[in-house]
């Protein structure tokens, strides 16, 4: 009895050692990743600080500490400033309003027309369509030469000219995109999205302050063209270097150049002028008539 016990023992222990060994064992359950918390200095430090007003300021106002406060963004407007100390004293040229981000336009004088010539230049606008604009593929940034074409009618014949008005002047707006002041790139007077090709209608130049009134001339006296320059003259770059004059204006490249000449023609003699017939020479003293003769006597 005792040694059948201790069989049953046996077996069960086997038995349970056997239910435990083919057991499939439990997966073992993933633990989740606690979600770090960002603290705030961390955050502002992967922002970009830009300088907002705090209150209305009228025109000409001069910025005082209590104006202004950083605020951090993503990503800052460009011609923003990351710096307040910076604008101390300085005055706003136009309204603005709280909240609003301070940037160049409203710190500097003038539209961004006037911030792209240097002193000496005036920005002039022409009319031009695709034709007078080389296609419609002239840019802002660009530098052009302005040719004047001028057909005059005098009497039975017709007189057909054409020279060199301005060379070598810089395109800062052509329809409606304008070059801005720092970098010479094209852009958009509009939101910038891609919209319909429009056919530009004027073209701004920068011209030489003592050429206005020539392109003023030339506008009213036939019509133009622009003549694009090669990029491999880098006049741009010279420009910025201030190293780069506007050609001289003298007859060698500026001489008008009429069709005859083009065509090799002669231009034709101009009549000869109708001799006069030689009139009487009156003889000197006063006529005495006597009857049928008359004499000349001393006064």
């Amino acid at each position: 009895m005792a040694f059948a016990g201790l069989l049953l023992l046996g077996a069960v222990v086997v038995g349970y050692l056997g239910l435990s060994i083919g057991r499939p064992e439990a997966p073992a359950v993933a633990s989740e990743p606690v979600p770090a918390v960002v603290p705030t200095d961390v955050d502002k430090l992967q922002r970009t600080p830009v300088v907002v007003v705090t209150r209305d300021l009228p025109a000409l106002a001069v910025l005082g500490k209590d104006d202004l406060r950083l605020e951090y963004l993503q990503t800052a407007p460009v011609g923003s400033y990351t710096k307040a100390e910076a604008l101390l004293g300085q005055r706003v040229w136009v309204p603005v309003s709280a909240g609003s981000i301070l940037s160049g336009a409203v710190l500097e004088p003038g539209g961004p027309l006037a911030r792209t010539i240097r002193p000496d230049e005036r920005a002039m606008a022409i009319a031009v369509d695709d034709v007078v604009g080389g296609g419609g593929f002239v840019l802002p940034g660009d530098y052009v030469d302005v040719v004047l074409y001028v057909a005059d009618q005098q009497g039975i014949r017709r007189d057909i000219r054409a020279q060199l008005v301005l060379p070598g002047v810089r395109v800062l707006t052509y329809g409606e995109q304008i070059a801005v002041a720092g970098d010479g790139q094209a852009r958009h007077a509009d939101d910038g999205k891609d919209k319909e090709r429009k056919v530009a209608r004027t073209a701004v130049l920068a011209v030489p302050a003592n050429a206005t009134a020539r392109l003023m001339l030339a506008s009213q006296a036939g019509s133009l063209r622009l003549a694009v320059r090669s990029k491999d003259e880098k006049l741009y770059e010279k420009e910025q270097q201030g190293s780069y004059l506007h050609t001289v204006l003298n007859p060698a490249n500026t001489g008008a150049v009429t069709l005859d000449q083009l065509l090799g023609r002669r231009p034709p003699a101009a009549p000869a002028a109708p001799r006069s017939q030689a009139r009487p020479r009156a003889a000197a003293g006063v006529a005495v008539y006597r009857g049928g003769t008359v004499a000349h006597e001393a006064p």
